[in-house]
């Protein structure tokens, strides 16, 4: 990599905003209390390339609390990071060693930080703020270890750490190697972890390394993304946390665990093909948990017995927990949508606005605003459209009606009338009668008596979403669905509720919530399809070569990499503003399967398989990746990570809000 002078590189950094996104920023959740978390704020800015450089910085100050700004570009790893001596620092080789210092902010700038098979610790450390940065594949055994496999520590009386905006991933569990991904340990308290990725590890992270470590937290965690994940999201010992507008999806074994009086309060978090997301496990040593405005989509629940006690599938409130801070919370049907848009390093520091946009960049602050409940909007929140109320012209039953109340209120678009049941659970409010092809559902309650409701697909019976706490206007973005009946089917209340509307929409433009498996975006414009062909516009390069030997192929032809690992293939596409897009290729593979990365920017952001497909002139569909492009021209990359290279890749279909080719320039 090109290296400049410390000097030009500030001067070049401060023009596109990275300096003023470093330093003026502001914490949120349990960090912007204890005096708050501003980091190395009004301190001098130093440039690093190396973990080295990193530490010489840190020793380099008049104390160990004078504020500094450790801007980060390039690849940290073992062989750039050796211990540096000084009085105002106390580091070692082959971790990032934040310890016995304070006031201090770390930050990846320009192409990006990464911090390969290395560590960030966090010991005896106050006022730490840690952003946009890429940390993977840490381990505790095998070779290279570093930081006991943890991809952020924090242990022995940390406080105040805010971070935001971190990419924290591994490849595999324990018997890999690799512990967790964010863990907080021995005295470590008023931390928030905001806008970041965990994924591919056994371990998300815990509070508290064992049954007597009892003094850690408070911790909150908001808008993040947690994929493939065995367990910890988080583990909870004693502790009180507060987990607002994450996704979580692939939660394969247990996911936020509060045991032996750990608290959790969570609201409008997604909740998507997982198990067992939240409750006491492990352990009769029981937690507990305070839940508002939850959504469960296709979550498996584990029965109750001896050290295993799931709070599904119906989850409840066991306690209150009050929150001493201001938050925006966006309605949970949009959180999948804005949190892809928003989350994991080098994705400009975008944020949600609360109300299921994103906004700002790097030079924007990351202050909270008030608290609500919920918030939808008429034009479907990302800037898409409702159109029309389609239940407005269907029709109307349920399970039961209380006197004086009627199944038609629903649909009158009336919201001072409402249909009551005659009792609090096992109730039931359908819209009927509906033809065409619907996304979009919207339930405005009057007052807060809903605690667990589903939506029901009448004709076949089949679950489309779920949750708890539905409120004056919850809104549920489902995919392109199509049935003549859709049941909202409530399981408990705490009184009988009042639906005063059962709103349907085929929302155009994006909507303001999604679901995985959706392919509509987080911004506005009409949802298309385009395919980028080899040679063609938004088709950039090929490690390799464009072949037309197999036949089978659209276009004209294939890009077929050479046989390494590490060769790819890239497209540029642009989005009309940041959203969510779903990518697919069309492959041929006539041998074993090809493992691959998909990067966005610069940055991995998911990986698939391109399975055998017979013979090198048949030709299959990939499995659809979701990823957040950046307003304008994006670079977009399918990496092999085995050492055949990837299949014969056919073409590229992107799906989304406007999509088009973009300059590979």
């Amino acid at each position: 990599m090109k290296r400049f002078s410390r000097a030009s590189a500030l001067l070049g950094l401060a023009a596109v905003g990275v300096f003023p996104a470093a330093a003026l920023a502001q914490a949120t959740g349990y960090a912007s209390q204890n005096g708050g978390t501003t980091g190395g704020a009004g301190g001098q800015v130093v440039y690093a390339t190396t973990g080295t450089e990193i530490h010489a910085a840190l020793c380099n100050r008049a104390s160990s609390d004078t504020p500094i700004i450790i801007q980060v570009e390039g690849t940290i790893n073992h062989g750039n990071t050796s211990k540096v001596s000084g009085d105002s620092c106390n580091t070692a080789d082959d971790v990032i060693e934040i310890k016995e210092v304070s006031n201090v902010t770390l930050v990846g700038v320009g192409s990006g930080a990464l911090f390969d098979e290395i560590g960030i610790h966090l010991r005896t450390a106050s006022n730490i703020i840690l952003r946009n940065l890429h940390v993977r594949n840490v381990k505790k055994s095998g070779s290279p270890t570093s930081n006991g496999g943890d991809a952020v520590g924090m242990e022995s009386n940390v406080s105040n750490v805010w971070a935001d905006h971190l990419t924290l991933e591994a490849s595999g569990g324990e018997s890999e190697g690799y512990d967790a991904l964010f863990d907080m340990k021995n005295n470590s308290k008023y931390v928030t972890l905001s806008y970041s990725i965990l994924r591919n590890s056994g371990r998300g992270g815990l509070v508290g390394s064992s049954d007597s470590d009892d003094n850690n937290g408070p911790v909150t965690y908001h808008h993040n993304l947690y994929e493939n994940l065995d367990s910890r999201v988080p583990l909870l010992r004693h502790a009180t946390a507060h987990a607002f507008n994450n996704y979580y999806r692939s939660i394969n074994e247990s996911g936020m665990n509060p045991r032996i009086g750990g608290r959790i309060r969570a609201d409008h978090n997604y909740f998507e093909s997982s198990k067992d997301v939240l409750g006491t496990f492990y352990t009769d040593d029981m937690g507990y948990w305070h839940v508002n405005g939850n959504i469960y989509s296709n979550v498996t629940w584990s029965s109750e017995h001896s050290d295993n006690h799931p709070a599904g599938p119906n989850p409840v409130s066991t306690t209150t927990i009050d929150i001493p801070y201001a938050y925006a919370l966006d309605d949970a049907g949009c959180v999948p949508q804005i949190v892809l848009a928003t989350a994991g390093a080098d994705t400009g520091l975008l944020e949600s606005d609360g109300n299921c946009q994103s906004q700002g960049g790097s030079s924007s602050s990351s202050s909270s605003s008030s608290s609500s409940s919920s918030s939808s909007s008429s034009s479907g929140g990302s800037g898409g459209e409702l159109g029309t109320n389609l239940a407005l012209s269907g029709g109307a039953d349920g399970s039961s009606k209380a006197s004086g109340s009627s199944y038609g209120n629903v649909i009158d678009g009336d919201l001072q009338s409402y249909w009551q049941p005659g009792s609090s659970s096992d109730e039931r409010i359908s819209v009927k009668s509906l033809s065409g092809t619907f996304n979009t559902v919207i339930i405005r309650e009057i007052g807060n008596a809903v605690q667990n409701w589903r939506l029901v697909n009448h004709d076949t019976g089949a679950e489309l979403a779920a949750g708890n706490g539905i409120g004056s206007a919850m809104q549920v973005y489902l995919g392109d669905v199509s049935m003549s009946k859709i049941n909202l089917m409530i399981d408990s209340a705490s009184s009988a509720p009042q639906i005063a509307e059962f709103e349907v929409y085929n929302a155009t433009g994006g909507g303001s919530s999604s679901s995985s498996s959706s392919s509509s975006s987080s911004s506005g414009g009409s949802t298309a399809t385009i395919t980028i062909e080899e040679n063609a516009s938004g088709f950039c390069s090929v490690d390799g070569a464009v072949e037309n030997e197999w036949a089978g192929y659209t276009g004209s032809g294939y890009a077929n990499t050479d046989n390494a690992s590490g060769n790819g293939v890239d497209w540029a596409v642009s989005a009309p503003s940041a959203g969510v897009y779903t990518l697919q290729w069309r492959f041929a593979n006539g041998g074993s399967d090809r493992p691959a990365d998909v990067l966005v920017n610069g940055s991995v952001v998911a990986s698939i398989t391109l399975g055998a497909t017979g013979a090198w002139s048949s030709y299959a569909d990939s499995g659809t990746v979701d990823v957040g492009l950046n307003a304008g021209s994006n670079q977009v990359r399918l990496q092999a990570t085995g050492g055949s290279g990837l299949a014969n890749v056919d073409h590229l279909d992107v799906t989304g809000s406007s999509p088009q080719a973009g300059s590979c320039n």
